[in-house]
């Protein structure tokens, strides 16, 4: 579908902004397409910011949200959710000079960040500013003044504009292809890369270049002048001394052998992988199961936090509560608590092997601060440590104090508060 004109994003813009003024920012949802963000104010609104570079979109929803969060996160995604998530919207404007493009002004009683959407067709980005830095979605490109449009198409009705839209991501969905024939597919390119690498180890091996190299160092050593054939010629520099490429042919020479023993070595394998390779056959993966409710589980009182990653933070309400979520957790699940701020700890319930990022450490460390620490306790700007251990190395002490617990091959994370 077409891109926003300059009339349609004004009349966007005019109608949407004094609906979202004063919404909290609560979500940020990516995909390889744009960005979702969440607004709550009196209901749940979604802003879409569909990115094609040739039809880039802005788009309002309201409760449901026909965006699908991608597998992996990008630096805009993960730097909105740090420094503009839980502000406020104070201000959305078009930024007439330039065309095509809407500032966000997001602000708390202490931080401030703006976001700048750029909806103009091949320079489409997103950039976002915050405490002096920013983050964008593309390489930012210099803006030059909007030119004149003369007889601009009649707008189209914002109803008008979301339901082309819809429809054409209806129309998008592709079934996607069979798992055995994925697997087949990329089996038939891991098979075509090894026998190129085979082909070119086996000129490698049959190469008698190290022959030329061992000829020019006993003709320079026998003769004992620069002065070779011409088919010795390009072996030798003639900006070095006798001595210096006597020593370097045979050295040169050497080499070459030595590579050959390596590439014999490597073409056994990659024979052997090729054979293996061929006679595999598809085996369908177990599916991962969910993660289960560990408060529920636990039958624990506490709060909850959903991580970008799919992961899960709990924060007991009681010593009692910590310590029933510990006994609930997995082995690989990680046991954080702010250093030197007894009672301050939570779980990050998580897939086996399944990456948490420092940001989301950071996040869930903040988090804890918050909910279980007094706001005379921490200040923004304070400097914190952060300890986290996975599950299996955390042991409640007997007869000790509720909730005491012994950790070992634990990791110290420090950093400055940045909410309060």
């Amino acid at each position: 579908m077409k891109a926003l004109t300059q009339q349609e994003l004004q009349q966007f813009v005019s109608y949407f902004a004094p609906i979202l003024d004063g919404a909290q920012l609560q979500d940020v949802l990516v995909n390889d397409r744009g960005l979702a963000l969440g607004f709550r104010k009196d209901i749940h609104y979604w802003m879409i910011l569909d990115l094609v570079p040739n039809n880039p979109l802005m788009l309002i929803f309201e409760e449901e949200c026909p965006f699908k969060k991608g597998p992996k996160t990008k630096p805009v995604s993960l730097f909105m959710n740090s420094h503009a998530r839980n502000l406020y919207l104070t201000s959305m404007t078009v930024v007439e000079e330039f065309g095509r493009v809407v500032r966000l002004i997001l602000k708390n009683s202490q931080m401030e960040c703006e976001i700048e959407i750029r909806l103009i067709p091949k320079q489409c980005n997103v950039i976002v500013k915050a405490h002096g830095k920013q983050v964008a979605w593309d390489r930012p490109l210099e803006l030059t003044a909007a030119p004149v449009v003369e007889n601009p198409p009649a707008p189209r009705t914002l109803e008008e504009i979301h339901e082309e839209w819809l429809a054409e991501q209806s129309s998008a969905k592709k079934p996607s292809l069979d798992p055995v024939a994925q697997w087949e597919k990329q089996k038939k390119k891991d098979l075509e890369k090894k026998n190129k690498a085979l082909s070119e180890i086996q000129k490698q091996i049959e190469s008698d270049k190290h022959d030329l190299w061992y000829e020019a160092g006993q003709f320079l050593k026998t003769h004992g002048t620069l002065e070779v054939p011409e088919h010795l010629r390009p072996c030798i520099n003639f900006q070095e001394s006798l001595s210096w490429n006597i020593e370097n042919s045979f050295s040169k020479a050497k080499q070459l052998v030595g590579k050959k023993e390596g590439a014999r070595e490597r073409l056994i394998e990659l024979q052997e992988e090729i054979a293996r390779l061929e006679k595999s056959r598809y085996q369908e993966k177990p599916k991962k199961t969910a993660l289960v409710d560990l408060m529920q589980k636990a039958e624990a009182r506490g709060r909850k936090l959903h991580l970008e990653s799919g992961a899960l933070a709990y924060c007991g309400k009681s010593a009692a509560d910590n310590l029933a979520l510990l006994r609930q957790a997995k082995a690989w699940d990680y046991w954080l608590h702010l250093r030197d701020y007894p009672g301050a700890h939570a779980i990050i319930h998580r897939q086996r092997d399944q990456l948490i990022s420092p940001t989301e450490i950071q996040e869930v460390a903040e988090w804890v601060a918050k909910e279980s620490l007094s706001s005379k306790s921490l200040m923004v700007g304070q400097k914190v440590a952060v300890v986290i251990v996975e599950c299996r190395f955390v042991r409640p002490i007997k007869g000790d104090k509720l909730g005491r617990v012994t950790y070992h091959s634990e990791k110290t994370l420090s950093f400055t508060l940045r909410h309060s």
